[in-house]
């Protein structure tokens, strides 16, 4: 369809239309509706983000322990409850049109928003070997904070061969009993004082010039992997594995307002959560380097939301 055929409805236009819901697309959500503004979200995949996935999250407040389903559907249930409007699709594209931005779907339909709040998140790099995804919250983890308390007195191994990946096989060794931290390179990219701290800890081993070859289990837990070091295959009893090897941003689809995202795919906001386009906010993983939590997404999505209705209520020109 092309663009001047475009036309605003009351069917197909939101004061905020928010993209992704996860919890900080919902929380926007929720924050939209309380003020009384007409809301919808855009997801993909089924609501709730990442969070769905994880088997036990206790580092959320006012939860002991909570499946990651049940508190994305309770997320998902009090913003529609509210009256937020869960639309299925991707989106493909942005455009601004007069005083509305709208979103272009992958099915053809497009969506008018005085306000656009983007909150699709970022996907983990893998390793790509077999047992990976099998494994996955089974002992194959891409969060050392969500899931570190799981490993005590385990062995466990660290893939990765940067600031995220070092720091975190540094914080799991307080816990583990073993770390190994494992890299393709032949050496670690990390400055001496880093160095000296990680040689010094007698819980971790670095094994450099190293691939993973596959992850084993008992359908239950993982068991072992299988590794390759200067064309040595061997294998390590390990009971979980994390995998920091780098993520991407879902942002793809703003790549024609790059002015938008840096270098990385990250949305470039200030401490509000306003981008350099008036009207377009963002929150969450895809709006920030480190700290990627359900708290802090929480956070951003609170901030976005309330940064949105100020900039209705007081700057948009409707």
């Amino acid at each position: 369809m092309g663009l001047e055929t475009l036309t605003a409805s009351d069917a197909n236009t939101f004061d905020i239309l928010i993209i992704g819901a996860g919890p900080a697309g919902l929380t926007a959500a929720i924050y939209g509706r309380r003020a009384n503004l007409k809301v919808g979200f855009v997801e993909q995949d089924v609501p709730g983000g990442k969070i769905v996935n994880l088997p036990n999250i206790t580092n959320y407040p006012g939860y002991k322990s909570i499946t990651g389903a049940d508190l994305a559907l309770n997320m998902y249930t009090q913003a529609t409850e509210l009256g937020a409007i869960y639309i299925y699709g991707k989106v493909t594209g942005i455009v601004q049109r007069q005083n509305y931005h709208v979103a272009f779907l992958e099915n053809g339909v497009n969506y008018f928003a005085k306000a656009l709040i983007v909150a699709t998140g970022t996907i983990e790099m893998k390793l790509n070997v077999p047992g990976e995804n099998e494994y996955k919250n089974k002992g194959v983890s891409y969060c050392a904070l969500c899931d570190g308390a799981l490993t005590k007195d385990k062995n466990i191994a660290v893939f990765g061969n940067n600031d995220l990946a070092i720091q975190d096989a540094i914080y799991l060794s307080g816990i583990a009993k073993k770390v190994y931290l494992i890299t393709k390179e032949d050496k670690l990219n990390v400055d001496d004082k880093l160095l000296n701290t990680l040689t010094n800890n007698k819980n971790i081993q670095i094994i450099n010039n190293t691939l993973c070859l596959a992850i084993n289990g008992n359908k239950q837990n993982v068991t072992d992997i299988e590794i390759e070091t200067n064309n040595q295959k061997q294998k390590l009893e390990v009971n979980y594995v994390f995998v920091f090897i780098g993520s991407h941003t879902e942002s793809d689809f703003l790549s024609n307002v790059s002015t938008l995202i840096n270098s990385n795919g990250i949305i470039i906001t200030n401490q509000n959560k306003e981008t350099k386009i008036k009207g377009i906010f963002a929150a969450g993983d895809v709006s920030r380097n480190i700290y990627r939590q359900i708290s802090t997404a929480i956070g951003d999505g609170t901030l976005a939301a309330l940064s949105a209705i100020k900039y209705l209520k007081e700057d948009a020109n409707f």
